[in-house]
């Protein structure tokens, strides 16, 4: 149990067969097709490369952080194995045309949010220093050209924003697996009604009940750019709130999260917290 796989697994109760399609639902993304999709075979070797670092040597948005660097969208120090998982993602890409680039964006859902952040990364070009105001401008043209285009119609700079796109959304997903990894949630026992997912934990002797219940529709930044056939592609954004005591005088909560299961995991990892005593309500 001491892999980051199978600590995963455990942390999310899942069995190994669908810790991929866990890590999609925690991370916001509709699961690929089974069998040898090409977004499913890309996640793979994202999430085996993760599988291959030490526990303890990275935290999680160290990887989201080294790619910001390696785009010129972040000026800072970010630990080498960030650095060296950034650059083996990448590698997973750097060599796609454009149809396979929009293929594998359209596979995971890309979002008009993944899309601005990837063409900034193209306007900026490293300039971080000496950023122009016509920066963010640039960068929305750049994304509604990309969404308004074939790729056979897309130039250099449309691929080059897409496929920086890719990097963003993979290194999110290698984040994901480095918190589940070595997350400790305490496992709840959960039923579901029409209000949302019920559970309780008795901490000191105290009573505390924990909902997870949806909270509306997601923003329209993170709404898939090209159709996906998955209902999962539109995304509805989920919350968790902890009660203490039978007349509930003191409360938290949280969100948004982009899945109830996203939403249930951080409920558990605050119940952990608090048992600990590392916050309070």
């Amino acid at each position: 149990m001491d892999g980051r796989l199978p600590r995963a697994c455990a942390s999310l109760r899942v069995a190994p067969t669908d810790l991929l399609d866990a890590m999609c639902a925690l991370s916001g993304r509709p699961s690929p097709p089974s069998g040898s999709h090409p977004v499913r075979r890309v996640y793979d070797q994202v999430l085996h490369t993760v599988a291959s670092l030490p526990l303890g040597v990275l935290q999680p948005g160290d990887v989201s952080a080294a790619t910001e660097v390696r785009a010129g969208l972040l000026n800072a120090d970010v630990p080498p194995p960030s650095d060296a998982t950034t650059l083996c993602i990448q590698q997973t890409v750097d060599d796609l045309g454009p149809a396979d680039l929009w293929a594998l964006a359209r596979g995971t859902a890309m979002t008009r949010d993944d899309l601005t952040w990837g063409a900034a990364a193209i306007v900026v070009q490293g300039r971080l220093e000496h950023p122009d105001p016509l920066d963010d401008l640039a960068a929305q043209t750049l994304a509604d050209e990309i969404a308004e285009r074939t790729p056979c119609q897309w130039g250099r700079p449309h691929a080059d924003a897409v496929r920086a796109a890719l990097y963003r959304n993979l290194a999110d997903l290698a984040d994901v697996l480095l918190e589940v990894s070595e997350s400790t949630p305490t496992p709840l026992d959960w039923t579901v009604d029409d209000e949302g997912r019920h559970a309780s934990a008795v901490i000191g002797g105290v009573v505390h009940g924990v909902l997870v219940q949806r909270a509306g529709n997601a923003p329209s930044a993170v709404q898939p750019v090209w159709h996906h056939p998955s209902p999962l592609a539109v995304p509805t954004a989920w919350q968790w709130r902890i009660v203490s005591g039978a007349a509930g005088r003191a409360s938290h909560g949280r969100g948004p999260f982009p899945s109830a299961l996203a939403a249930r995991h951080a409920a558990e990892c605050a119940i952990t917290a608090l048992a600990a005593g590392r916050c309070s309500l």
